[in-house]
């Protein structure tokens, strides 16, 4: 089955080999900007190599997920990175709006907005959406650097 991008999030919950790595709790769009060098930070990529492309698809990620949760639903937005057993990433982002679950744009013009959630699926291997009894959480898998190929004896 084709999943097309404005289809609706699968709901259910992430993959569960994943262990956070970090956390960050946001009120206001204005603190996307820490969010973003933060996450570059931590995972220290220097601008070149596989690190650096999986760097650069979970800042944008994270910045369209974070930005929808903190407008779109109800603070604080509780922001959380994890790294799989085999070496995937996982990012959740929570907010605490369960009565709305996430909308993806459809055939909005591009123009007003609302991409969000294409962005998300096209850099991911997999986005979905699961609520518990006090928030919602959208969540995205990102594959891992490709390992470095052993040389040959």
């Amino acid at each position: 089955m084709t999943v097309r991008q404005d289809d609706e999030l699968p709901n259910t919950p992430p993959p569960a080999q994943f262990d956070e790595v970090a956390r960050w709790t946001l009120s206001e769009v204005e603190e996307v900007a820490g969010l973003r060098a933060d996450l570059q930070a931590r995972l220290g990529a220097d601008g070149s190599g596989d690190l650096a492309a999986v760097t650069e698809k979970l800042v944008l990620i994270v910045s369209e997920l974070a930005t929808n949760a903190v407008r779109h639903g109800l603070p604080p937005t509780v922001v959380r990175l994890m790294h799989g057993t085999d070496g995937d990433w996982l990012l959740d982002v929570a907010d605490h709006d369960v009565s709305s679950p996430p909308v993806p744009a459809g055939d909005r013009d591009p123009g007003h907005g609302g991409l969000g959630l294409r962005i998300a699926r096209r850099l991911s291997l997999a986005v979905g959406w699961y609520t518990t009894e006090t928030a919602k959480h959208v969540w995205a898998t990102v594959p891992g650097p490709v390992p470095a190929a052993t040389p040959a004896e």
